[in-house]
């Protein structure tokens, strides 16, 4: 555990009193400048810290902090919940799991090496998002698994629309967006067993910029945040909700009660879309139809060879671009 983590877990438990210069390097066993650059990084990373001379530090009231209890407090189905500050990767660690008959969740404050589709890195700073794997042994067979994605993104508008009072949408296949930028992804990974066709574990990787933070400059002008004012909602009771929806939801996949929702929130049907075909830079011209029953997305082309013909595409051969 790192000295900043350690630091953060002393302020926390200190419950807004102050805690001395002394007392922090004694219990931590670190030097004063040691404190000092955990309080710069935590500072950082979005947690509002006060000093006093002869007093020490403290975390200022209002801070949204993500505790288990913040969590425990709105959670109304089964699971085994971790929450951390700082992790390489929650998926990457619930895939180390042992797995019991309860889903599991993992929740952080920051991610360093958090992921995303097709290998990309997924940013992910500490103290103005939320970022969380749900994993499970579902009950449900193997052709049930490419509606995982479709029912994960509708639990998380459902989530966000409780919590914070935004309708989110969703940009097929699962992304979410609020105000025309993106405010959350999903990675969803599996480890299947052909002879019996069951899924042994199902992960779901979930990250929601919530409050306003700095993006790189690759993403600065798709990214946004759920919401422009910092601690404006629970991040705890969000991770509550989104655990509930997705459980939830997975319960009733093979009847897709969720189908109508996702085609309703999907916002580019019936627009005009960029189709770049094998995630090249080479966009082609089309429209957003329908959603198909096997949840690929049915567009008319615009454009090329195949202006005014209809295809149905599947998330392995295309991304799309707004």
């Amino acid at each position: 555990m790192s000295t900043r983590t350690k630091l953060l877990k002393l302020l926390q438990e200190a419950d807004g009193q102050y805690v001395s210069g002394q007392l922090i390097g004694e219990n931590l066993q670190v030097t004063r400048n040691a404190i000092w650059k955990a309080v710069t990084q935590l500072k950082k990373d979005g947690y509002e810290i006060e000093s006093k001379t002869n007093m020490g530090y403290r975390l200022a009231k209002g801070n949204d902090l993500l505790t288990l209890d913040s969590v425990m407090a709105d959670l109304r189905v089964p699971c085994n919940i971790k929450v951390l500050d700082t992790v390489t990767s929650t998926n990457d660690l619930a895939k180390a799991e042992t797995l019991s008959h309860k889903p599991l969740a993992i929740i952080a404050n920051k991610q360093s090496k958090g992921k995303g589709r097709l290998g990309r890195a997924f940013e992910s700073p500490g103290g103005t998002g939320l970022y969380m794997t749900i994993a499970l042994k579902p009950a449900f067979d193997l052709d049930k698994a490419l509606f995982v994605t479709m029912a994960s993104a509708v639990a998380t508008c459902r989530a966000i629309e409780k919590v914070c009072g935004v309708h989110a949408e969703i940009k097929w296949v699962n992304d979410i967006f609020y105000r025309n930028k993106k405010i959350c992804g999903i990675l969803t990974e599996a480890q299947t067993n052909f002879e019996t066709g069951k899924i042994d574990s199902l992960i779901i990787g979930t990250g929601i910029n919530c409050f306003p933070g700095s993006f790189p400059e690759a993403i600065k002008d798709i990214a946004g945040p759920v919401s422009d004012q910092a601690g404006s909602f629970s991040r705890g009771r969000l991770a509550a909700e989104l655990i509930n929806e997705t459980v939830d939801v997975l319960e009733t996949i093979g009847e897709k009660r969720f189908f109508d929702e996702y085609r309703s929130r999907c916002f580019i049907l019936g627009r005009e879309i960029t189709i770049h075909p094998n995630y090249n830079d080479e966009g082609i011209r089309a429209r957003g139809l329908d959603i198909a029953d096997d949840g690929g997305l049915i567009v008319e082309y615009l454009e090329g060879p195949e202006k005014e013909k209809t295809e149905t595409l599947h998330t392995g051969e295309i991304s799309i671009s707004i």
